[in-house]
This record gives C-alpha cells, structure tokens and sequence, in this order.
C-alpha cells in the first residue's frame, strides 16, 4: 500500500498542469516518516509538525505555485495564487487524518 494524496501543479518538463501525489516528494515523505516516529502517540504534535513540514517544502515556492483563473470572469482581476499548500489546506483536517492512518506504514519506511 502507498500514500496517495494528490494536488495540481505545472510540470515544467511536459509544459502542463498535472496532478501530483504530494508523498511522490521524496524529502517530504521522509519527514513524514521522521514524524509518523516521533509522534506515534500524540495526534496533536503529529499534526502541528505535518503543517510545519508541509509549509516547508510547498508553502509559496514558485515551483509549486499556479494560477487559478475562471473560464468565465466579469473582471481581469479575479486570478488567484496558489501553492500546494493551499491545496493540501482545503481538506486539512482529512488529510491530516489520512497521513496519521497510515502512521504505522510510514514508521515501517522510516531509515535507520
């Protein structure tokens, strides 16, 4: 079983918006999994570790950063900004759950 959790960014090679699973990041899971150890007990710390992770390595960095735009617009200025981690924010409190459930694999994973 693998962690799936996915967002859209551009991918620079292809030239497209794509989905993209966040734990695909390979320094991202291996915090997740420093984490999932660490805090195996406490929900709470898992959670205000996983945000501080999350802000980390998505949290407004050009490359993880698109332009969402209606197709439709009264007004030129209604684009938005956003990173992967104002997608990851919408459904936080899911897929901080999602991450905690898979705890026990991702301490499995951990390196020695």
């Amino acid at each position: 079983m693998s962690l799936e959790w996915y967002v859209y960014y551009h991918n620079w090679n292809s030239n497209k918006i794509e989905p993209f699973n966040v734990f695909d990041h390979g320094s991202f899971l291996e915090d997740c999994k420093k984490n999932a150890k660490k805090n195996s007990k406490n929900y709470e710390a898992f959670c205000d570790r996983l945000k501080g992770d999350t802000m980390y390595w998505f949290w407004s960095k050009c490359e993880w950063e698109i332009v969402l735009t209606p197709w439709v617009r009264r007004k030129d200025d209604c684009d938005i900004k956003i990173d992967v981690y104002d997608q990851l924010k919408l459904n936080w409190d899911a897929f901080c759950n999602y991450t905690w459930s898979h705890g026990a694999e991702l301490r499995r994973r951990e390196k020695k």
